[in-house]
């Protein structure tokens, strides 16, 4: 009797340690074939999880990887054939080529679409992805149906970034405690991204393909810091020409950007302030701007989540706004 309850106690114990190696699911196993496209500066890494109709592109933000998107995508391929990409610097993509200005990323969305036979896609740009969108719509608008900025309808060159920036840099840099272990920086990057959601196996995947775990048990982060230092300055010099881009676009923005990493009275009053003061401003004349510029624009404020949490507390009603636009005639 005690072997078969000290048997039920190591099987429980071992499904609770390997509840985050699993493969990211939403209620179902994930369906997605993955591969790379190579070439001689660049090996990129890609999601495809079939469908039918149109293509639609999904680029991640800065420090993420394809597989944020696994929540989303198996609706969407209901009505598209849904494909996500590691932008290179992050993920599985490796390259030998050092430059990471918004031209060049722009070359990798055209080399995934040309390795695909893609003639024509549809593309959503979370965050800083709206710079590339935005030069790949206004560089090639025979190759561009509709644009979707997920929450990504700001404009980095503005000086409310810089300040966003500079307030909370800090908050950004994980120590070298946090980076002694995978748990440590797991509960580090929860609090800092996703502190209003329940950690779950889409964002354990996302982690992990956005970390190496070195043979000491430490972390090191993907995109490092060299690459992620180049990547916003080239996001913060480049100013966005709406009015050259000739296709419809949704752009989708939350209430809230931020959700204070951390509970102390300081923190809580440096985010409020902030949000208040500086971000919600920016937010209204980012709005504004793109209305009063893009030939075609629907715009989609989400009441829940945030910045980066939106994608899972406002699921049902960005995959509806989603569908609703693309297809519309």
């Amino acid at each position: 009797m005690n072997a078969k309850i000290v048997l039920i106690g190591l099987f429980i114990m071992q499904s609770s340690c390997n509840q985050f190696q699993k493969k990211p699911t939403m209620g179902t196993k994930p369906i997605y074939k993955e591969n790379f496209i190579q070439t001689d500066r660049i090996k990129l890494h890609y999601l495809d999880w079939g469908g039918s109709g149109q293509p639609l592109v999904l680029l991640h933000a800065w420090g993420d990887s394809p597989y944020i998107f696994e929540g989303i995508a198996n609706s969407l391929k209901k009505n598209f054939r849904i494909i996500a990409y590691s932008k290179r610097g992050h993920g599985k993509s490796e390259t030998t080529y050092s430059l990471y200005d918004n031209s060049t990323l722009v070359s990798d969305l055209k080399l995934l679409l040309d390795s695909l036979n893609i003639e024509k896609a549809n593309l959503l740009g979370w965050s800083m992805a709206g710079n590339e969108i935005t030069e790949f719509a206004t560089k090639y608008p025979e190759r561009t149906n509709r644009l979707i900025y997920f929450e990504g309808g700001y404009d980095l060159s503005d000086e409310s970034f810089k300040t966003i920036n500079k307030t909370v840099h800090k908050f950004l840099q994980p120590d070298s405690i946090v980076l002694q272990s995978i748990d440590a920086y797991r509960e580090w990057y929860h609090s800092l991204w996703f502190g209003d959601i329940e950690w779950n196996p889409i964002l354990e995947a996302n982690l992990i393909a956005s970390t190496v775990i070195n043979p000491d048990g430490s972390v090191t982060t993907i995109p490092n810091n060299h690459v992620t230092k180049l990547l916003f300055e080239s996001a913060m010099s480049y100013h966005r020409d709406y009015e050259k881009i000739q296709s419809p676009v949704l752009a989708i923005y939350t209430k809230s950007f931020f959700y204070p990493p951390r509970k102390d009275e300081g923190t809580v009053n440096i985010y409020k302030n902030m949000e208040e003061n500086i971000i919600n401003p920016w937010r209204q004349s980012s709005i504004n701007r793109i209305k009063s510029e893009l030939k075609n624009v629907t715009i989609e404020e989400i009441p829940g989540g945030t910045h980066t949490s939106l994608i899972f507390l406002s699921r049902d009603l960005i995959i509806e706004s989603i569908n609703s636009f693309l297809l519309e005639k």
